[in-house]
């Protein structure tokens, strides 16, 4: 018991005083040592596994040579490769890391690229559908355009052979600025308001005459001859005045810019003493306002006549009838 406790005492003097007696690295070996100690620590143990290895071998052979003969050329030979290993397993890693960095890069720009070609392609898709209805639709437009300007052409054409034939018939007149349709004769039943066959031919034609207007004030007036009261005259005469008006909206005069006036007997333009001027006398006119003249709210003195006797129905009155009975009204 004793020898074996005097032995283990011997043992472990003699490695401790090995181990003080041990001689110091060299300074190659200490750079091996801590560059590969970076290595290690670094992505080059991820990236770069098989440099970091060889670095490790060179750094074994260098602390072989170093535990064999320290100080050594062979300790500082090894050192040197080790050390160069290590940096170069390093530098491998941080190539490797930036090519991996590149080509991420590189993804990233390529798919940028692919993202931005879709979105111009759809944007580009949108801007043709959009160009694609633009055209349509100003061909849409053009089409409306020449059909409406075709139309109102056959319009103003049929407005101008209705007042050539108003012109013939002799139906037609300027007022200060005014144009006078006058409708005389048989217009209407014997002392009615109802429209007679021909006088709806003849207000067709007046109709097409006043599509070349659009844009004026329409009067259409009312009038009577003298036989009868004055306040039977003055009512038939705006009756028969709505009745025209009516008819003209009905071949697309625009209804808003005409209005129906009764002027009774107060506006004759011949003698009431003859059955020939009492006829002339019995009459409706279409006056077209000029284009400055607005329409007012108001109603002018000329539109408020007095009341007026009614028109007779044509016949021509016995020599020794006087101009002014009830019993005669048209």
């Amino acid at each position: 018991m004793k020898t074996s406790t005097r032995f283990y005492f011997g043992a472990s003097a003699l490695a401790l005083a090995t181990a003080c007696g041990a001689s110091a690295p060299t300074p190659e070996l200490m750079t091996a040592r801590n560059v590969y100690s970076q290595a290690r620590s670094s992505e080059a143990s991820q990236l770069n596994p098989r440099g970091v290895h060889e670095a490790h071998k060179a750094l074994s052979a260098a602390e072989r040579a170093h535990a064999d003969d320290p100080g050594s050329d062979a300790e500082r030979h090894y050192s040197y490769i080790a050390t160069r290993r290590s940096e170069l397993a390093i530098a491998q890693a941080s190539e490797a890391l930036a090519h991996k960095e590149q080509q991420r890069a590189e993804q990233d720009y390529q798919a940028g690229l692919e993202q931005r070609s879709q979105q111009m392609a759809q944007e580009s898709s949108q801007y043709s559908q959009q160009l694609t209805q633009t055209q349509e639709q100003l061909q849409a437009s053009g089409e409306e355009l020449r059909a409406r300007e075709q139309k109102l052409a056959e319009l103003q054409a049929a407005a101008d052979r209705a007042q050539a034939q108003l012109r013939k018939m002799e139906a037609i007149r300027e007022e200060e600025g005014r144009m006078v349709i006058s409708l005389s004769g048989v217009l209407f039943e014997a002392g009615g308001n109802v429209l007679s066959a021909p006088a709806q031919a003849r207000l067709d034609t007046v109709a097409q005459a006043l599509a070349a207007y659009p844009d004026r004030n329409i009067v259409v007036e009312g009038h009577t001859d003298a036989r009868g009261s004055d306040s039977t005259n003055q009512a038939l005469s705006q009756q028969r005045a709505d009745a025209v008006r009516e008819y003209l909206g009905q071949r697309g005069v625009a209804a808003e810019r005409m209005r129906a006036v009764g002027r009774g007997e107060s506006t004759p333009i011949a003698t009431n003493d003859t059955a020939e001027g009492r006829a002339n006398n019995r009459r409706v006119e279409v006056i077209v306002e000029p284009a400055t003249q607005q329409r007012t709210s108001s109603t002018s003195a000329a539109d408020v006549a007095p009341p007026a006797p009614a028109e007779d129905d044509g016949v021509p009155a016995p020599p020794d009838a006087r101009p002014r009975t009830s019993s005669r009204q048209r």
